[in-house]
Parts: C-alpha cells; structure tokens; sequence
C-alpha cells in the first residue's frame, strides 16, 4: 500500500508499505478521507515535539472496514466509520472521571502509532463509530476536529452567549459552527487571511482582522462585551487581545498551540477574576455529538473544504504551511 511519511522538516515521502494485520480486538480501515489537521502541520515544519519522524502521520480520518481481527465482530466488513484517534487507558483515575483526554497514558493513532496517510490503518476496534453508509466520508473525517471545538465551546459558552473566536482556520470556522449550533447569538472571528474571514462570514460569523479589533467589538457585543473568548490560535498577541477584552469574570478556552511561553499581565487576570482554561481533544461524548452533527448536516464543510489524492498531499502541506493554499482546509482521499 501508498503511505506518505514525514521523514524530517517539510520532508514527506510517498513509499510503499505493508497491508497491517489486525492484532487481537484491532480492526483495519480502507482509508477514504483523512484531514490535515494544523498540529500536523506544525509537526511538518519541525515544530512538534510529539510527532518524531519517521512517521505516517494522519488522526482525522474515516473509512471502510476491510479487515477484522477475530475477536473482534461489532462491525461487518464494509461498514462506513469513523474513528476516535485518542486511545486512553481507561483505567486511570482521569479516565475513571470521564476525562480520558487526559488520561495519564493517553496515545493518539498518527503520533504514537501509524495513522492514517496511508490507503490502510489498524486501529483498536473500541475506537471506530459508524456512520452511515452513503455518508461523505470527507464530511465524516471532520469529527475529529469538530469534537476538539464542542469540548472547547461546552469549557467556556454560557448558553445563548456570545463569544469572540480568535482563528478562522479549520478549527476556527468549526468552533464558528459548533458554537451556533450550541446557542450562541453573536459571534466574531478573528482573523489576518481575507479569504478565512470570508469562510466565516458565510457562515454566520461578524469578522474582523486583529488591527481592526478594538473597534469591531464593540461594534459586535456593545458595551455588554463577551464574556467568552475561544483562541484557536495560540500565540502571544492573540492571548493578549484576548485577556484585554474578556468581560470581568469572563472565560479564556485556549485551543491553539501557537506559541509554547506567553508573557501575560496576569495581575489583571486576578483581579478581573479572568478565567484561562486549557482545552484539549474531546471525550467521548463530545466526538459522539460530533458524528451526530455532521451526519445530520447541521455542519458542513462546503465552500471551506477542498479534496486531493495521497500523491498531492505533500504539495498541500507545503502551502498549508506557506498561507499559500486559498482553501480552509484540505482533506486527503488515498483512493485518488
């Protein structure tokens, strides 16, 4: 089979592989969409810790069953999933809370093991989810991502609330759509790329570029204010806007993995009672409400989505990574 492999600093090679054999209670899926999700994208260009090359990345995906092992038999062979990349322990006392996003010996299909840039990948069986059958699996690869932006928008939105998004990349725009489904009234994404902003105005966002904010906030929220502010981006100046602006008693959800060290006025957030929580992965329940909303089309991918096979994949990653590419988000299809 077709793999691509992150060899080093913007090095993807496309090589050839073995077909996994499932291990016992594994199944193997025929990969027919996986997204390239911007960790990987840091990882591509040297900047991550975790994913150590060589590597087959890829942790957004869904596909066919081809193969099962024999004790494992909740899925006929055929059958459309999706899959939940974060293998937790179960045993753990985070895991024990229901919080096996933290779970202290968590591992993550596409870091710790071989994902799914590649036309076949084994996975536990516990993980996949169905779907149906004449579901896009292009649409189905976006659980993944839209579970991370329901676990964030359930930390930080009061129901009916209003929130400032900082990014309008894919989990951005995904945030943008997660939140309104979640009740939000207003809503303002923040972005530097016209062609972002112009994916969440479409769907429903006000917008506004970082110089421009002060004044569009107020414009948006009033005098009233947020107080929830999702940052999907991560990076020192947008966790400083972030803190400037947050009502008192407001909430910061910090998604993006920008920058590692911050330096922040943390006096003001003590006597603003501002409130900064980390948000990572999803549980359980999140990704299981992902799969719902995305098979009911409640979120879409149209007009931000763009599709390309296994071989042009490393041409996306390179304008990905450039700001070059004009689509939102690329999701790859190793049958192309």
């Amino acid at each position: 089979m077709r793999t691509l492999v992150y060899r080093g600093p913007r090095v993807l090679t496309l090589e050839q592989a073995e077909v996994p054999s499932p291990a016992p209670g594994e199944i193997v899926v025929r990969v027919e969409a996986v997204g390239i999700c911007g960790s990987e994208l840091e990882g591509y260009l040297g900047h991550s810790s975790v994913r150590v090359p060589p590597l087959v990345m890829g942790h957004e995906f869904a596909g066919e069953v081809a193969f099962r092992a024999s004790d494992a038999d909740r899925f006929d062979i055929g059958a459309k999933v999706v899959v939940n990349p974060l293998l937790a322990c179960g045993a753990c006392d985070r895991c024990r809370e229901g919080r096996p996003n933290i779970c202290r010996d968590r591992r993550i299909v596409g870091i710790h093991r071989p994902g799914a840039f590649a036309e076949y990948v084994a996975v536990p069986e516990a993980c996949a989810i169905a779907v149906p059958q004449a579901m896009d699996m292009a649409t189905a690869s976006l659980a993944e991502p839209l579970a991370v932006c329901i676990h964030a928008a359930k930390l930080g939105l009061a129901p009916f609330g209003d929130v400032l998004v900082f990014g309008a990349g894919p989990i951005g725009l995904l945030t943008v759509q997660a939140a309104r489904r979640m009740g939000a009234r207003r809503i303002l994404a923040v972005d530097r790329q016209p062609a972002r902003l112009a994916f969440a105005e479409r769907l429903g966002a006000a917008v506004s570029t970082p110089d421009l904010l002060d004044s569009r906030y107020r414009e948006v929220f009033g005098l009233a204010g947020t107080d929830t502010v999702i940052d999907c981006v991560g990076v020192e100046s947008t966790r400083q806007q972030a803190l400037a602006l947050v009502n008192p008693g407001g909430k910061i959800v910090l998604v993006g993995l920008g920058h590692d060290r911050t330096t922040l006025p943390l006096n003001h957030a003590v006597r603003q009672e501002v409130s900064l929580i980390g948000s990572y992965t999803y549980t359980a329940a999140d990704f299981d409400q992902a799969v719902a909303l995305l098979a009911s089309g409640a979120v879409t991918r149209e007009g931000w989505t763009a599709l390309c096979g296994l071989g042009q994949a490393s041409e996306s990653f390179a304008t990905l990574a450039d700001g070059t590419n004009p689509n939102g988000k690329i999701i790859v299809d190793p049958r192309l």
